[in-house]
């Protein structure tokens, strides 16, 4: 009966892991606790950033862009395929997007777009990538 006593003192940590000395003389020898299991966490492990690359060939692909930047995905655009008007919607479209998810968006060349969603920033950026590519400005 000791000895189970003993055993679940042990497993809660009230026993010293030192020999103890019983009442009587006689030694018991305890073992030290072993290595508590590991724990394993629950959130998932971060993986490598993925980047999408679209090319918009009409406003219904905007749906795409929206849909990765929600999935935190990095995603490129190109909307050079389209017209004028039709660049200058999926554009806003975009931008609407990044904005909601707190994102931001970057310029790398003519009409090539880097879009983020939250939880990337994006460096060294220069001053006219917030400006709209076809305003007269840039």
């Amino acid at each position: 009966m000791s000895n189970m006593l003993n055993t679940a003192l042990d497993l809660m940590g009230f026993l010293n892991t030192e020999d103890e000395e019983e009442e009587d003389g006689s030694e018991i020898e305890t073992a030290p606790r072993k290595n508590h299991q590991k724990l394993v966490s629950l959130v998932p492990k971060t993986t490598q950033p993925t980047v999408v690359h679209i090319t918009p060939e009409a406003f219904e692909d905007v749906t795409e862009i929206t849909k990765s930047l929600q999935n935190r995905k990095i995603v490129t655009i190109n909307p050079a395929l389209v017209d004028v008007a039709l660049r200058k919607r999926i554009f806003d479209f975009a931008c609407g997007s990044v904005y909601a998810l707190d994102g931001e968006f970057m310029k790398l060349a003519d009409n090539v777009y880097l879009l983020v969603g939250q939880g990337v920033t994006l460096q060294n950026r220069q001053r006219d990538s917030l400006k709209y590519p076809w305003s007269k400005e840039s």
